[in-house]
């Protein structure tokens, strides 16, 4: 499939895509256009044009970016002739997240770096933790208490992380698949779960 810059104002995004994000989020996949625009080529925003218009079925934040950087034309890959669900399907596999890091590689990499390029949802230690004047970064979180707590697993919302035992999490994770038997819905399971 060829790649082909097209003018932003001729593609929309899909009204139905269940992905969002912050603005911080936002702020640092603008910082990582502006700053890897061959990275950006190389993930192009993926269109359909079933309904007549060129709708995005993959990237709809870098779309959302690019808008807001002031850019005007964006690399883009077409893929004709798709139906509505398999549409959908490429919405939610754009968004999966395949895998899971490799901790004690990961402890090698440049702690600074990893925050800047926006890795989240790993116990890392908050950046104030370190001298501001700390010229190497590199196997900064290669010590005893964060490479232990590497392996913890956590329970965070709401600004709070709780460390959860496997038991524990086995235990959360079955409650939930009953509940969702029970009720169809996740709807009023913390309630239930509270005991509300």
């Amino acid at each position: 499939m060829e790649i082909i810059y097209r003018d932003i104002t001729t593609i929309r995004k899909a009204e139905n895509n269940p992905r969002t994000i912050s603005e911080e989020q936002l702020q640092k996949l603008q910082k990582s256009i502006q700053d890897n625009p061959d990275y950006f080529e190389a993930r192009p925003i993926i269109l359909s044009d079933r309904t007549g218009e060129l709708i995005i079925i993959a990237g709809n934040q870098r779309y959302e970016a690019c808008l807001q950087l002031g850019i005007k034309e964006v690399p883009t890959v077409l893929i004709p002739n798709l139906t509505e669900d398999r549409e959908r399907e490429i919405i939610i596999r754009d968004n999966v997240n395949n895998g899971e890091w490799d901790m004690a590689r990961l402890f090698d990499w440049d702690y600074k770096e990893l925050i800047e390029w926006g890795l989240e949802g790993i116990s890392f230690p908050d950046i104030n933790d370190f001298d501001e004047d700390m010229d190497d970064t590199h196997n900064v979180l290669r010590n005893a208490n964060y490479e232990a707590g590497a392996h913890i697993k956590y329970l965070a919302f709401e600004g709070y992380k709780i460390p959860i035992t496997d038991q524990e999490l086995e235990g959360l994770k079955k409650r939930a698949a009953e509940y969702l038997d029970e009720n169809g819905v996740m709807i009023g399971f913390v309630n239930n779960l509270l005991g509300l």
